[in-house]
């Protein structure tokens, strides 16, 4: 099978089986580096993916190998994670990736494989961004976008700016929490600005938790606003994230003796000067 054979066939997203493990196996075997650097630096994600698997089984196989049968252990609660040293190398992101939208796995080793590729050095982010709209699991795409943390400087505010647009709230919670590990702030601050809106308190309360550590241009003013918010997780990180980014200047405005009078205790703490925790 010649890859421009193969390329004219359609690759099944999600839909492994035999003939697809003989096709990778084939190229595996055939393909030449001018060939996987080719698809590699092409627009389609699906193929891009599967030249890192392959480019991982032809130059370290033992690795390709361990990505593809290792089984994760229980990690925390009913969460699943993939603990073996061995997979943190860049040559494992491509194997796990492959396993992640080929391997047909359930749902809790699908968002452990999601979590392990994050470890696998840089190289995933710009995959990771591409397949990003056609995952359908929230849990994936939330630990998707957690990722960002560790993804390279181009990718990670994209990945956190996906986040922020997804319809589920728990997903736009995770990526407001991210966006404070973005740098430069100037990538993700318009994005985390509009958080600050959400309907949902929790990803403002995530926003303005952010906002404390990204020092975003624009943001003193919606920030003090929200000291006044329905929910008191939001006025408690909003006011923290005020102290931390201009201490007197927070401890003059005239909101700050109503929030001593809050019915939170950690908000009435936080206004007084002390531990919120």
């Amino acid at each position: 099978m010649t890859l421009l054979v193969f390329f004219a066939a359609k690759v099944a997203f999600g839909s492994p089986d035999a003939a697809w493990v003989a096709m990778r196996d084939e190229l595996v075997a055939e393909a030449s580096d001018s060939e996987l650097a080719a698809l590699e630096g092409g627009s389609d994600w699906q193929k891009r993916v599967l030249a890192m698997d392959v480019r991982a089984w032809q130059f370290n196989r033992a690795v390709a190998m361990l990505a593809w049968s290792a089984e994760p252990a229980p990690y925390r609660g009913n969460l699943l994670r993939f603990g073996d040293p061995r997979l943190l190398v860049a040559d494992a992101a491509g194997p796990i990736l492959a396993r992640l939208v080929w391997g047909n796995e359930a749902q809790p080793v699908r968002v452990a494989l999601a979590e392990a590729v994050g470890h696998t050095g840089r190289a995933w982010g710009p995959v990771a961004v591409a397949m990003y709209p056609f995952e359908a699991d929230p849990l994936v795409r939330e630990v998707l976008v957690e990722d960002a943390k560790g993804a390279d400087k181009a990718s990670a505010p994209q990945l956190v700016r996906l986040g922020l647009e997804d319809a589920v709230a728990d997903v736009r919670a995770t990526a407001a929490r991210a966006a404070a590990w973005v740098s430069p702030p100037s990538a993700i601050g318009d994005a985390v600005l509009a958080a600050l809106d959400d309907a949902d308190p929790v990803v403002r309360s995530e926003a303005a938790r952010s906002m404390g550590w990204l020092d975003v241009e624009g943001g003193w003013t919606p920030l003090v606003g929200l000291l006044a918010d329905a929910d008191a997780r939001v006025r408690l990180q909003a006011l923290k994230s005020l102290q931390r980014l201009d201490p007197v200047n927070t401890a003059a405005l005239p909101q700050i003796e109503v929030l001593r009078q809050d019915k939170d205790g950690r908000v009435q703490r936080a206004a007084m000067g002390g531990s919120s925790d």
